[in-house]
């Protein structure tokens, strides 16, 4: 095992200094960086002993390195344990209950025969000549009659098609499209989305749920955002003041930047199965019942797994500190969270903005509310308890739910926009028990599904916002899809903005899924109108973005006039993707410090530091835990413009990034004008991308360089999808 994980090591290595000879000069530069930022935090060495004081008890006793802690928490709304269940690797979990599902209010009287009569109308249709786009469409026309009038049927016939037709195995059609999982949730979709002439509900459920390979409908095209829906929009107000009286902030008590800590999917895996299945076929990976279908059948039963695999059939084992394919396991989210303090020079940072997805990956069966509610206690009270009493500020992912990607918006009939309502009452309740949000603060959180609105100093607004509403997966986006904001949260945020705009202070946004890069997450509409927003009210009032979501460290750039011209001088506002703490899917686990300007709230600069997934397999047989490393600072690898300086339309003396700059958009647009002159530049960040991950793809050619230049330039949905696709992860086998 010792010279795989070497030899993995040294390969990765090998095809840094292979593939871009420029990276390991930028290197040096790192270290020299990291000199400067403190000679003590350029890296830091785990401890190899879990931290067993973070919990009170536990199921199994964590001393041993050959099976993951289960820790005991204490589900304090309900004043109970959270059950073994949940996170014993050796047991399936029984999944979210029968009471968890949802129906839409029948209308009218269900005809007797409606279940056959669906039934034969939509086996009709799919032996039909038709299209198969038009099969698709009609299709959901006949769906809908039985999701009106007998909604508690959709389930069952869900299930049906979904095994004659063979969409997926019978069990797992079975288990996914049960009422309780995904079936009830189906039946509300159907039934309130319009599928009358013009509207675009049905091409998009088509494209997006069916998958366009099957359909064969293609998407929409964004609906045109034009002046007068703007004017009406802005209430008439779409130019900024000519003047802005910034009601700065308060200077730290040593002079200096705030340390900040930008940190995101965390992915949690409590039923992590050290000695399983690392490089599965099947579902989630490092589970007791993972396996690779070239070494093993599987034919795991539900409740208590039969059988465990035996070494023979293992490609990769599952080690404690985790694996590329896999979810974090705690031993690996408690180090990472132990690491943030040493790494800041021994004092805890300021604040920090944490952009969401804290649960496990995992199949729609297994997630329940009790998994959910499990995950962000012990999560929030172990970041409270290693981070100290620096504020945390969350959004919320799209696996932070039962089920997972599902947000409700709050304009659906019947009253069926509170059936997540437990989620946020939740969150409220546990951030306030931290201690970051005062009573006030957490019951706007309750108020609704939007976001919120808090001010942490003097000058600064963090208005966090429900990025689910505009993420493709979430299935209640499906209806009313020309509508931008159907949810109301981009009304939130503009009227928040307005009101941070009159009282002079900056704002971050924060949230979880991007509104752009290569368009392939997020949806046209609420991200063009996202776009919008951002060109009204940024520079001066939008200070900084911040998602997370890929598990990759990558940026975007929001220009004037909805990015008509990508000159520097046009450029508005940068949102930054936090690299993950999870290392599925074949990217190293990464923390970010950002150094940011006291009164400005601007990042002047920020540090990543990382741990390398190959060095795990050796970890249980030294005497330590992971060790952090120092990758780069971004002002150290990205502020040299001398080759494309000149001919920039925001040149800069001497071509390199003033020391007492920002690091705002202009700064980002003039790294992609380097970066089209220096293509290696591109390269260098690909390989943060994924943080020295040997399992990263190069990009070296000129398709994939003018790509990732494009995806880098693009704010919205709409300008991703423009740009040439297959190049925007690092995420590959």
């Amino acid at each position: 095992m010792k010279s795989i994980a070497s030899l993995a090591v040294l390969l990765g290595l090998a095809q840094l200094a292979a593939s871009s000879p420029a990276f390991v000069a930028r290197r040096n530069d790192a270290s020299s960086a990291a000199e400067a930022f403190n000679k003590e935090t350029s890296a830091y060495t785990a401890s190899s002993a879990f931290p067993t004081s973070m919990f009170a008890s536990y199921y199994n006793t964590p001393a041993s390195m050959t099976a993951e802690p289960r820790p005991v928490v204490t589900d304090v709304g309900r004043n109970s344990v959270f059950p073994d269940i949940l996170a014993n690797p050796t047991i399936l979990p029984l999944g979210p209950s029968s009471s968890e599902a949802v129906y839409p209010v029948a209308t009218g009287t269900a005809s007797p025969d409606i279940v056959s009569q669906v039934r034969q109308e939509i086996t009709d249709i799919f032996a039909s000549s038709s299209s198969n786009c038009t099969k698709c469409t009609d299709a959901l026309k006949t769906a809908q009659k039985l999701a009106q009038q007998s909604p508690q049927d959709v389930p069952a016939l869900l299930i049906e098609l979904c095994t004659k037709y063979k969409f997926k195995s019978a069990s797992t059609c079975a288990k996914q499209y049960a009422p309780q999982v995904l079936g009830s949730v189906y039946a509300q979709v159907l039934s309130y989305a319009n599928f009358s002439s013009g509207s675009t509900d049905a091409q998009y459920m088509c494209n997006v749920v069916v998958g366009s390979s099957f359909s064969n409908c293609s998407l929409p095209k964004p609906r045109l955002l034009d002046e007068a829906y703007l004017d009406d929009w802005f209430h008439g107000k779409r130019t900024p003041p000519s003047s802005y009286n910034l009601n700065v902030g308060e200077p730290t008590a040593n002079g200096g930047n705030l340390r900040v800590l930008h940190m995101s999917d965390i992915h949690v895996d409590p039923r992590f199965f050290v000695g399983g299945e690392a490089a599965c076929t099947n579902g989630r990976c490092c589970r007791a019942d993972a396996y690779n279908s070239t070494l093993s059948s599987g034919n795991f039963t539900q409740g208590t797994l039969s059988r465990a695999l035996s070494g023979a059939n293992i490609s990769e084992s599952a080690t404690y500190w985790g694996n590329f394919q896999c979810d974090a396991p705690w031993s690996l989210a408690l180090s990472t969270l132990g690491a943030v303090t040493p790494l800041n020079g021994g004092h805890e940072v300021d604040m920090t903005i944490h952009t969401g997805d804290m649960v496990v990956h995992d199949l729609a069966q297994y997630i329940s509310q009790d998994l959910v509610k499990y995950t962000h206690q012990s999560l929030y009270d172990s970041i409270r308890a290693m981070l100290g009493k620096g504020p945390v500020f969350n959004a919320i992912g799209n696996h932070d739910s039962a089920p997972s990607d599902f947000a409700s918006q709050g304009a659906l009939p019947d009253g069926r926009s509170d059936q997540l309502s437990w989620d946020w009452d939740n969150l409220a309740r546990l951030w306030e028990a931290e201690g970051w949000f005062d009573h006030d603060e957490a019951e706007q959180v309750r108020s609704h599904y939007a976001g919120y609105s808090v001010t942490p100093r003097k000058g600064l607004r963090i208005v966090a916002i429900n990025t689910d509403f505009w993420y493709k997966n979430n299935i209640f986006n499906m209806i009313h899809t020309s509508n931008p904001d159907y949810s109301g949260s981009l009304r939130f945020l503009t009227d928040e903005l307005f009101h941070a705009e009159q009282r002079g202070e900056r704002v971050w946004i924060v949230g979880h899924v991007l509104t752009g890069w290569d368009g392939s997450n997020p949806l046209d509409n609420p991200t063009n109108l996202f776009y919008q927003i951002v060109d009204r009210f940024a520079p001066h009032v939008i200070a900084h973005i911040f998602f997370g979501h890929t598990h990759e460290d990558q940026f975007n750039i929001f220009y004037a006039n909805n990015g008509t011209s990508r000159a520097a001088d046009q450029a508005k506002a940068v949102s930054f993707m936090a690299p993950s703490v999870t290392p599925g899917n074949n990217v190293n686990p990464a923390l970010r410090i950002m150094h940011v300007n006291a009164t400005t709230y601007e990042v002047m600069d920020y540090h990543q530091f990382y741990t390398q997934v190959p060095t795990f397999p050796d970890l249980p047989e030294s005497s330590h835990g992971p060790v952090y490393e120092y990758l780069y600072s971004a002002r150290q690898a990205y502020g040299n413009f001398t080759s494309s300086n000149a001919n920039s339309t925001h040149p800069v003396d001497g071509g390199v990034w003033p020391q007492d700059a920002p690091l705002n958009a202009t700064f980002w647009a003039k790294l992609t004008e380097e970066m089209a002159v220096r293509k290696e530049l591109v390269q260098q960040f690909t390989v943060f991308q994924g943080r020295n991950s040997p399992r990263s793809p190069n990009c070296t050619s000129d398709e994939c360089v003018s790509a990732k230049i494009c995806y880098m330039q693009s704010g919205s949905a709409p300008l991703g999808k423009q740009c040439k696709q297959g190049y925007g992860s690092v995420q590959s086998s």
